[in-house]
């Protein structure tokens, strides 16, 4: 059986062994944020390594709010990498530039980002970076 968490429309669940899968409606907002950042506290008990996927395909906006927490304290998303998937051409355009905002204030992420078109893509996207991720010598 699946956990689901239900904030307002949108959904969120663990699919295994490691994404967490976001069906965002309606803006992205920080009450999102912090709802997500809790539900990736809980599953990081027992799954250390946690990726996002967010299918942003009735994403309506990113408040701007949620643009600033983003930007000051990208440490907020507790991911090994997110990703989204199915964008408007705003909002890509609107996340492309807090990007570049960020990495101008010296505040670049340490997790990676991308943004797809597709969730197939998205979940290569996800594949490839857990890859590299396990391909990196540990210190013992």
């Amino acid at each position: 059986m699946v956990r689901m968490w239900t904030f307002g429309d949108s959904k969120v669940w663990l699919e295994s062994p490691d994404i967490v899968r976001l069906v965002n409606v309606g803006p992205f907002d920080v009450k999102l944020i912090h709802d997500l950042a809790a539900v990736a506290r809980e599953l990081r008990e027992t799954h250390p390594t946690l990726y996002l996927i967010n299918d942003s395909r009735r994403t309506s906006s990113i408040t701007s709010e949620a643009r600033r927490i983003l930007s000051e304290t990208p440490e907020v998303m507790p991911f090994a990498g997110s990703v989204i998937f199915g964008a408007s051409f705003s909002l890509r355009t609107m996340a492309n530039m807090m990007g570049r905002a960020s990495t101008l204030l010296g505040r670049t992420r340490s997790a990676p980002f991308g943004m797809v078109d597709t969730e197939d893509q998205a979940r290569a996207w996800v594949a490839d970076l857990r890859a590299q991720t396990q391909a990196v010598p540990r210190a013992s």
